[in-house]
Protein backbone atom coordinates (compact mmCIF):
# COMPACT_ATOMS: atom_id res chain seq x y z
CA UNK A 1 0.00 0.00 0.00
CA UNK A 2 1.48 3.64 -1.16
CA UNK A 3 0.49 5.56 2.16
CA UNK A 4 0.82 9.42 2.27
CA UNK A 5 1.26 11.21 5.78
CA UNK A 6 1.18 14.67 6.40
CA UNK A 7 2.55 16.78 9.34
CA UNK A 8 2.66 20.71 10.73
CA UNK A 9 6.44 21.12 10.91
CA UNK A 10 7.10 20.66 14.64
CA UNK A 11 8.36 17.83 16.50
CA UNK A 12 5.38 18.19 18.71
CA UNK A 13 3.21 16.79 15.92
CA UNK A 14 5.90 14.64 13.59
CA UNK A 15 7.63 12.80 16.34
CA UNK A 16 4.19 10.92 17.83
CA UNK A 17 3.55 9.98 14.01
CA UNK A 18 7.19 8.33 13.62
CA UNK A 19 6.68 4.99 15.52
CA UNK A 20 2.95 4.60 13.08
CA UNK A 21 4.75 5.26 10.02
CA UNK A 22 7.80 3.23 11.05
CA UNK A 23 5.39 0.39 11.63
CA UNK A 24 3.47 0.63 8.54
CA UNK A 25 6.97 0.79 6.78
CA UNK A 26 8.17 -2.33 8.59
CA UNK A 27 5.17 -4.30 7.32
CA UNK A 28 6.52 -3.72 3.43
CA UNK A 29 4.10 -0.20 2.82
CA UNK A 30 5.48 2.49 1.07
CA UNK A 31 5.75 5.56 3.36
CA UNK A 32 5.88 9.17 2.00
CA UNK A 33 5.15 12.46 3.81
CA UNK A 34 4.13 15.79 2.44
CA UNK A 35 4.94 18.73 4.66
CA UNK A 36 6.86 21.55 4.92
CA UNK A 37 9.86 21.98 2.77
CA UNK A 38 11.85 23.74 5.95
CA UNK A 39 11.01 19.97 7.71
CA UNK A 40 12.57 18.23 5.35
CA UNK A 41 16.25 16.98 7.25
CA UNK A 42 13.61 16.00 10.54
CA UNK A 43 11.79 13.37 8.21
CA UNK A 44 14.70 12.26 6.26
CA UNK A 45 16.21 11.84 9.51
CA UNK A 46 13.25 9.32 11.25
CA UNK A 47 13.92 7.49 7.25
CA UNK A 48 11.58 8.98 5.22
CA UNK A 49 11.38 11.02 2.17
CA UNK A 50 9.63 14.23 2.36
CA UNK A 51 7.93 16.06 -0.86
CA UNK A 52 7.37 19.99 0.38
CA UNK A 53 3.99 20.94 0.56
CA UNK A 54 2.92 24.55 1.44
CA UNK A 55 4.75 27.20 2.53
CA UNK A 56 8.43 26.60 4.18
CA UNK A 57 7.95 26.78 7.92
CA UNK A 58 9.01 25.59 11.06
CA UNK A 59 6.54 26.09 14.08
CA UNK A 60 8.19 28.38 16.38
CA UNK A 61 6.95 31.88 17.53
CA UNK A 62 9.20 33.43 15.34
CA UNK A 63 8.48 32.40 12.25
CA UNK A 64 6.46 34.73 9.55
CA UNK A 65 4.11 31.83 8.63
CA UNK A 66 3.17 30.57 12.74
CA UNK A 67 2.64 34.56 13.07
CA UNK A 68 0.01 34.72 10.21
CA UNK A 69 -1.66 31.57 11.42
CA UNK A 70 -2.06 32.83 14.87
CA UNK A 71 -3.38 36.64 13.73
CA UNK A 72 -5.80 34.12 11.34
CA UNK A 73 -7.93 30.53 11.28
CA UNK A 74 -4.90 29.06 13.24
CA UNK A 75 -3.27 26.03 11.55
CA UNK A 76 -6.73 25.90 9.17
CA UNK A 77 -5.11 28.62 7.82
CA UNK A 78 -2.64 26.39 5.90
CA UNK A 79 -5.83 24.67 3.94
CA UNK A 80 -5.60 29.00 1.97
CA UNK A 81 -1.55 28.91 1.83
CA UNK A 82 -1.23 26.31 -0.84
CA UNK A 83 -0.64 22.94 1.95
CA UNK A 84 -4.08 21.30 0.14
CA UNK A 85 -2.59 21.85 -3.68
CA UNK A 86 0.74 20.63 -2.41
CA UNK A 87 -0.73 17.46 -0.69
CA UNK A 88 -2.58 16.55 -3.94
CA UNK A 89 0.41 16.78 -6.30
CA UNK A 90 2.05 14.79 -3.57
CA UNK A 91 -0.18 12.15 -3.81
CA UNK A 92 -0.65 11.88 -7.52
CA UNK A 93 3.42 11.95 -7.52
CA UNK A 94 3.69 8.87 -5.41
CA UNK A 95 -0.02 7.18 -6.12
CA UNK A 96 -0.82 7.37 -2.61
CA UNK A 97 -3.64 4.88 -1.76
CA UNK A 98 -4.18 6.00 1.68
CA UNK A 99 -3.70 9.51 3.62
CA UNK A 100 -2.99 9.81 7.21
CA UNK A 101 -3.23 13.13 8.64
CA UNK A 102 -1.47 14.91 11.87
CA UNK A 103 -4.71 15.88 13.79
CA UNK A 104 -3.09 19.61 13.30
CA UNK A 105 -2.55 19.28 9.27
CA UNK A 106 -6.25 20.15 8.01
CA UNK A 107 -4.86 20.12 4.24
CA UNK A 108 -5.03 16.03 4.63
CA UNK A 109 -8.66 15.58 4.83
CA UNK A 110 -9.02 18.33 2.08
CA UNK A 111 -7.29 17.03 -0.68
CA UNK A 112 -8.47 13.18 0.43
CA UNK A 113 -11.60 14.53 -0.61
CA UNK A 114 -10.38 15.86 -3.62
CA UNK A 115 -8.31 12.58 -4.70
CA UNK A 116 -11.39 10.30 -3.46
CA UNK A 117 -9.05 9.11 -1.17
CA UNK A 118 -9.58 7.52 2.15
CA UNK A 119 -8.16 9.48 5.06
CA UNK A 120 -7.14 8.54 8.51
CA UNK A 121 -6.37 10.72 11.59
CA UNK A 122 -3.15 10.87 13.85
CA UNK A 123 -3.91 12.14 17.04
CA UNK A 124 -2.60 12.96 20.56
CA UNK A 125 -4.91 13.58 23.15
CA UNK A 126 -4.24 17.49 22.44
CA UNK A 127 -6.64 16.97 19.30
CA UNK A 128 -9.45 16.47 21.33
CA UNK A 129 -8.49 20.05 23.14
CA UNK A 130 -7.81 21.69 19.60
CA UNK A 131 -10.27 20.49 17.69
CA UNK A 132 -13.54 22.40 19.09
CA UNK A 133 -11.40 25.42 17.85
CA UNK A 134 -10.70 24.05 14.73
CA UNK A 135 -13.55 22.29 13.18
CA UNK A 136 -15.69 25.09 11.73
CA UNK A 137 -12.53 27.02 10.21
CA UNK A 138 -11.96 23.78 8.86
CA UNK A 139 -15.21 23.11 7.68
CA UNK A 140 -15.45 27.54 5.63
CA UNK A 141 -11.85 26.27 4.35
CA UNK A 142 -13.05 23.31 2.59
CA UNK A 143 -16.37 24.78 1.13
CA UNK A 144 -13.97 27.36 -0.13
CA UNK A 145 -12.46 24.24 -2.05
CA UNK A 146 -15.86 23.36 -3.48
CA UNK A 147 -16.32 20.72 -1.25
CA UNK A 148 -18.89 19.70 1.54
CA UNK A 149 -17.40 21.58 4.86
CA UNK A 150 -19.92 19.56 7.19
CA UNK A 151 -18.97 16.18 5.64
CA UNK A 152 -15.08 16.76 6.93
CA UNK A 153 -15.65 17.47 10.06
CA UNK A 154 -18.37 14.61 10.72
CA UNK A 155 -17.16 12.25 13.09
CA UNK A 156 -17.04 9.30 10.59
CA UNK A 157 -14.88 11.02 7.93
CA UNK A 158 -12.09 9.35 9.16
CA UNK A 159 -11.72 5.67 8.25
CA UNK A 160 -9.54 5.17 11.66
CA UNK A 161 -8.53 7.90 14.54
CA UNK A 162 -5.18 6.56 15.95
CA UNK A 163 -5.37 7.99 19.18
CA UNK A 164 -2.64 7.69 21.85
CA UNK A 165 -4.13 8.75 24.79
CA UNK A 166 -3.67 6.84 28.21
CA UNK A 167 -6.76 6.72 30.57
CA UNK A 168 -5.14 9.11 33.49
CA UNK A 169 -4.37 11.40 30.33
CA UNK A 170 -7.65 11.48 29.10
CA UNK A 171 -10.20 14.68 28.88
CA UNK A 172 -12.86 14.14 31.07
CA UNK A 173 -16.24 13.71 29.26
CA UNK A 174 -14.72 12.65 25.84
CA UNK A 175 -16.40 9.83 24.02
CA UNK A 176 -14.43 8.36 20.92
CA UNK A 177 -15.71 7.68 18.00
CA UNK A 178 -16.16 4.00 16.64
CA UNK A 179 -13.41 3.73 14.49
CA UNK A 180 -11.14 5.52 17.34
CA UNK A 181 -7.87 2.92 17.75
CA UNK A 182 -5.82 4.09 21.22
CA UNK A 183 -2.10 2.93 21.23
CA UNK A 184 0.41 3.35 23.47
CA UNK A 185 2.47 6.24 23.28
CA UNK A 186 5.31 5.27 21.49
CA UNK A 187 8.20 7.08 21.98
CA UNK A 188 10.17 8.98 18.78
CA UNK A 189 13.16 11.42 19.50
CA UNK A 190 14.85 12.53 16.86
CA UNK A 191 18.26 13.23 15.90
CA UNK A 192 19.98 14.84 18.62
CA UNK A 193 23.03 12.98 21.16
CA UNK A 194 23.35 12.92 24.80
CA UNK A 195 26.63 14.71 25.93
CA UNK A 196 29.40 12.51 27.24
CA UNK A 197 29.41 14.29 30.90
CA UNK A 198 25.60 13.55 31.06
CA UNK A 199 26.77 9.59 32.16
CA UNK A 200 27.43 11.17 35.77
CA UNK A 201 24.37 13.19 36.67
CA UNK A 202 21.75 11.64 38.45
CA UNK A 203 24.35 8.59 39.88
CA UNK A 204 25.32 10.47 43.59
CA UNK A 205 21.99 12.66 43.67
CA UNK A 206 18.52 12.88 41.73
CA UNK A 207 18.95 14.50 38.67
CA UNK A 208 16.15 17.09 37.63
CA UNK A 209 15.20 17.61 33.86
CA UNK A 210 14.33 20.81 32.90
CA UNK A 211 12.78 21.57 29.04
CA UNK A 212 9.96 23.89 27.92
CA UNK A 213 10.15 21.70 24.47
CA UNK A 214 10.37 23.30 20.78
CA UNK A 215 7.81 25.50 20.85
CA UNK A 216 8.30 27.68 23.78
CA UNK A 217 11.98 26.97 24.67
CA UNK A 218 12.35 30.92 23.44
CA UNK A 219 11.41 31.66 27.00
CA UNK A 220 14.93 32.46 28.23
CA UNK A 221 14.12 34.30 31.23
CA UNK A 222 11.33 31.41 32.64
CA UNK A 223 14.56 29.30 32.01
CA UNK A 224 16.57 31.28 33.99
CA UNK A 225 14.45 31.41 36.59
CA UNK A 226 14.14 28.11 37.24
CA UNK A 227 17.95 27.90 37.43
CA UNK A 228 17.43 30.78 40.18
CA UNK A 229 15.40 28.33 41.89
CA UNK A 230 17.27 24.91 41.88
CA UNK A 231 20.73 26.92 42.11
CA UNK A 232 22.23 25.52 45.14
CA UNK A 233 19.52 22.89 45.50
CA UNK A 234 21.32 19.07 46.46
CA UNK A 235 20.23 17.86 42.79
CA UNK A 236 22.08 17.76 39.55
CA UNK A 237 19.86 19.80 37.47
CA UNK A 238 19.75 19.42 32.85
CA UNK A 239 18.32 22.15 31.06
CA UNK A 240 17.34 21.52 27.16
CA UNK A 241 17.45 24.75 25.08
CA UNK A 242 16.50 22.82 21.66
CA UNK A 243 17.97 24.11 18.48
CA UNK A 244 18.94 27.14 17.82
CA UNK A 245 20.02 28.78 20.95
CA UNK A 246 23.76 29.39 22.51
CA UNK A 247 24.34 26.61 25.07
CA UNK A 248 25.82 30.21 26.79
CA UNK A 249 22.43 31.90 26.38
CA UNK A 250 21.34 31.76 30.09
CA UNK A 251 24.55 33.46 31.19
CA UNK A 252 26.16 31.89 34.03
CA UNK A 253 24.92 29.51 35.99
CA UNK A 254 25.47 27.62 40.16
CA UNK A 255 27.89 24.70 39.73
CA UNK A 256 24.70 22.02 40.03
CA UNK A 257 23.27 23.01 36.89
CA UNK A 258 24.19 21.91 33.38
CA UNK A 259 22.81 23.09 29.96
CA UNK A 260 22.42 21.31 27.02
CA UNK A 261 20.78 21.53 23.19
CA UNK A 262 18.56 18.93 21.78
CA UNK A 263 19.12 15.68 23.21
CA UNK A 264 16.87 11.97 23.25
CA UNK A 265 14.22 12.72 26.08
CA UNK A 266 13.21 9.43 26.41
CA UNK A 267 16.80 8.31 27.12
CA UNK A 268 17.37 11.21 29.43
CA UNK A 269 14.05 11.15 31.25
CA UNK A 270 14.87 7.67 32.75
CA UNK A 271 17.90 8.93 34.82
CA UNK A 272 15.49 11.89 36.32
CA UNK A 273 13.52 12.07 39.53
CA UNK A 274 11.83 14.75 38.48
CA UNK A 275 11.06 16.88 35.71
CA UNK A 276 10.56 20.67 35.13
CA UNK A 277 8.39 21.39 32.04
CA UNK A 278 6.02 23.68 29.91
CA UNK A 279 3.31 20.75 29.97
CA UNK A 280 3.38 19.94 26.50
CA UNK A 281 1.70 16.72 25.67
CA UNK A 282 4.65 14.92 24.61
CA UNK A 283 7.08 16.29 27.20
CA UNK A 284 4.70 15.10 30.06
CA UNK A 285 4.31 11.63 28.29
CA UNK A 286 7.92 11.34 27.72
CA UNK A 287 8.02 11.78 31.73
CA UNK A 288 4.95 9.79 32.81
CA UNK A 289 6.50 6.19 30.20
CA UNK A 290 9.09 6.19 32.74
CA UNK A 291 7.17 6.79 35.76
CA UNK A 292 8.82 9.99 36.40
CA UNK A 293 6.55 13.04 38.60
CA UNK A 294 6.64 15.99 37.03
CA UNK A 295 6.63 19.83 37.94
CA UNK A 296 4.49 21.97 35.12
CA UNK A 297 4.55 25.43 34.10
CA UNK A 298 1.76 26.04 31.50
CA UNK A 299 1.94 28.83 29.15
CA UNK A 300 -0.50 28.39 26.41
CA UNK A 301 -1.71 25.91 23.74
CA UNK A 302 -2.88 22.88 25.46
CA UNK A 303 -0.24 23.09 28.44
CA UNK A 304 -3.02 24.03 30.79
CA UNK A 305 -5.08 20.85 30.30
CA UNK A 306 -2.36 18.28 30.58
CA UNK A 307 -1.26 20.05 33.50
CA UNK A 308 -4.77 19.30 34.84
CA UNK A 309 -4.53 15.82 34.07
CA UNK A 310 -1.22 15.61 35.43
CA UNK A 311 -2.67 16.50 38.82
CA UNK A 312 -5.62 14.22 38.70
CA UNK A 313 -3.37 11.45 38.07
CA UNK A 314 -1.31 11.98 41.43
CA UNK A 315 1.29 12.36 39.21
CA UNK A 316 3.26 15.89 40.13
CA UNK A 317 2.23 19.15 40.88
CA UNK A 318 1.29 22.81 38.96
CA UNK A 319 2.00 26.27 38.84
CA UNK A 320 -1.51 26.56 38.22
CA UNK A 321 -2.32 25.51 41.23
CA UNK A 322 -5.74 25.32 42.52
CA UNK A 323 -7.87 27.16 39.52
CA UNK A 324 -6.60 24.57 36.73
CA UNK A 325 -7.41 24.88 33.08
CA UNK A 326 -9.51 27.82 31.42
CA UNK A 327 -12.86 26.79 30.46
CA UNK A 328 -13.38 26.32 26.76
CA UNK A 329 -10.94 25.35 23.79
CA UNK A 330 -7.87 27.11 24.11
CA UNK A 331 -6.89 30.75 22.11
CA UNK A 332 -4.63 30.28 19.43
CA UNK A 333 -2.36 33.35 20.43
CA UNK A 334 -0.31 32.77 23.46
CA UNK A 335 -2.50 34.33 26.61
CA UNK A 336 -0.38 36.61 28.92
CA UNK A 337 1.77 34.48 31.34
CA UNK A 338 2.97 34.94 35.22
CA UNK A 339 5.41 33.09 36.27
CA UNK A 340 5.61 31.05 39.43
CA UNK A 341 8.38 32.43 42.33
CA UNK A 342 11.64 31.11 42.62
CA UNK A 343 10.36 29.71 45.66
CA UNK A 344 7.16 27.79 44.22
CA UNK A 345 9.25 26.35 41.59
CA UNK A 346 12.12 25.66 44.23
CA UNK A 347 9.21 24.28 46.93
CA UNK A 348 7.64 21.82 44.53
CA UNK A 349 10.63 20.32 43.06
CA UNK A 350 11.56 19.68 46.84
CA UNK A 351 8.01 17.92 47.16
CA UNK A 352 8.46 15.57 44.28
CA UNK A 353 11.43 14.02 45.51
CA UNK A 354 10.54 13.80 48.85
CA UNK A 355 6.76 12.69 48.83
CA UNK A 356 6.82 9.75 47.72
CA UNK A 357 2.93 9.41 46.08
CA UNK A 358 3.86 11.52 43.29
CA UNK A 359 6.36 8.62 42.15
CA UNK A 360 3.68 6.70 42.77
CA UNK A 361 0.95 7.98 41.01
CA UNK A 362 3.53 8.49 37.72
CA UNK A 363 4.35 5.06 38.40
CA UNK A 364 0.88 4.10 37.91
CA UNK A 365 0.19 5.89 34.80
CA UNK A 366 3.52 4.13 33.42
CA UNK A 367 1.96 1.26 33.88
CA UNK A 368 -1.18 2.03 32.09
CA UNK A 369 0.71 3.39 29.10
CA UNK A 370 2.80 -0.22 29.20
CA UNK A 371 -0.91 -2.26 29.51
CA UNK A 372 -2.06 -0.37 25.91
CA UNK A 373 -1.99 -1.88 22.49
CA UNK A 374 1.27 -1.69 20.73
CA UNK A 375 1.97 0.81 17.91
CA UNK A 376 1.78 -2.14 15.39
CA UNK A 377 -1.81 -2.47 16.47
CA UNK A 378 -2.30 0.85 14.68
CA UNK A 379 -0.63 -0.27 11.30
CA UNK A 380 -3.17 -3.23 11.39
CA UNK A 381 -6.18 -1.54 12.08
CA UNK A 382 -5.64 0.43 9.10
CA UNK A 383 -4.97 -2.66 7.10
CA UNK A 384 -8.09 -4.14 8.26
CA UNK A 385 -10.38 -0.75 7.22
CA UNK A 386 -8.79 -0.58 4.04
CA UNK A 387 -9.60 -4.23 3.21
CA UNK A 388 -12.81 -3.68 4.43
CA UNK A 389 -13.73 -0.68 1.23
CA UNK A 390 -12.10 -3.32 -1.05
CA UNK A 391 -8.42 -1.61 -1.46
CA UNK A 392 -5.10 -3.43 -1.75
CA UNK A 393 -3.22 -3.62 1.59
CA UNK A 394 0.23 -4.84 0.63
Amino acid sequence: MRILFTTIPGTGHFNPVVPTAKALQARGHEVTFAASEAFTPSIETAGFKNIPAGPSWLENMGDPVMQEILRKEFFTELVRMGMVEGIVRAAHSVRAELIIGEAAETGAPVAAAILDLPYARHAPAAAKIWWPMMRDGLARAAAEHGLDGQRLIDDDYPIVDIDRTPPSMETPGHVPTAHTFNIRPELYDGAGEMPDWADELGKARPLVYVTLGTVFNGNLPLFQLVAESLGGEDVDVLMTLGRGIPRDALGELPDNIRVAGYVPQSELVRRASAMVCHGGYNSVISALTAGVPLYVIPMAADQPYNAERVLAAGAGLSARLPEGPPPGPPQAGPPAFTPPTSGQIRDSVRRLLTEPHFATGAQRVAAEIAAMPPVVHAAERLEEAMRERGAVTA
